[in-house]
């Protein structure tokens, strides 16, 4: 009898630890922006930071970008002249041909690809 519970107590134990003690991996890839100024239009869902604008976040990282725009309705971040870009992680890079004075780099979170 006592050994059938502590084998029960075991197998009870060994079962519930992992399903409280597992870490679940997280997809979230938060956009993380420091900016002096930030300007939010809620009816169109763009946010604008400027002023020595860094992000930080799985994919991308820059700092002292002039300006940085958020479209929420078409998932882009608008990068203007950034110090530091780095690419970490992302599914596609493009290459626009635009002039190179505009120094515009396009960061698309749905489909996560950068336009250069």
């Amino acid at each position: 009898m006592i050994k059938s519970l502590k084998i029960t107590g075991v197998f009870l134990l060994l079962l519930c630890s992992q399903q409280i003690f597992s870490q679940q991996k997280s997809d979230d890839d938060a956009l993380k922006f420091k900016s002096e100024n930030t300007h939010r239009n809620l009816q169109k869902k763009i946010t604008v930071f400027t002023g020595n604008v860094s992000l930080s976040s799985k994919a991308i990282s820059f700092e002292n970008a002039e300006k940085v725009i958020v479209d929420e309705t078409t998932n882009e971040v608008k990068i203007y002249k950034p110090k530091n870009f780095k690419i970490i992680h992302v599914d596609g890079l493009m290459k626009t041909g635009k002039q190179p004075d505009e120094d515009v780099i396009v960061y698309n979170t749905k489909t996560k690809t950068v336009s250069i």
